[in-house]
């Protein structure tokens, strides 16, 4: 039976589609469900001019965050609709690993994301981070497609 149900997010209209099926579930069980954005941090360090610029670093982990806490924001508001209990993580890290650590840390019984769903200033980034965790959960994992 599913208690929790963790939802990772990008803010990608993907990742808005795997909540909605998250939040869906959640209803039908009664889980609650913790939506989770994670900024890349190091990924975001690779960035050329990076360093070298005045204020770059700033403004894009300004902007990463506010993307982040409006992709949670949405979320929120379909559990709300949908009377399921929400809860929001907003963190900065590896996303594949942090994801993994929060699943097993809090004990999540699902874990749902999309795939490579990116959007806005991370669409830029290489990696699948529904692959790194697919491959390394405990628990079961729904990867939701891109819409055709």
């Amino acid at each position: 039976m599913l208690k929790k149900i963790l939802i990772a997010t990008d803010g990608s209209e993907t990742s808005m589609r795997a909540a909605e099926m998250a939040v869906s579930i959640g209803k039908k069980s009664g889980a609650s469900v913790t939506a989770v954005y994670i900024v890349d941090v190091q990924r975001l360090a690779q960035l050329p001019g990076y360093a070298a610029m005045p204020g770059i670093k700033d403004n894009l982990m300004g902007l990463m965050f506010k993307e982040g806490s409006e992709a949670l924001e949405e979320i929120g508001d379909m559990a709300r609709d949908a009377g399921v209990a929400y809860e929001r993580v907003l963190a900065e890290g590896d996303p594949g690993e942090e994801l993994l650590k929060l699943c097993s840390d809090l004990g999540f019984d699902l874990i749902v994301m999309g795939t490579i769903g990116r959007s806005g200033i991370t669409r830029f980034f290489l990696g699948s981070v529904a692959e790194k965790v697919v491959r390394h959960s405990h628990v079961p994992v729904l990867v939701v497609p891109a819409a055709e």
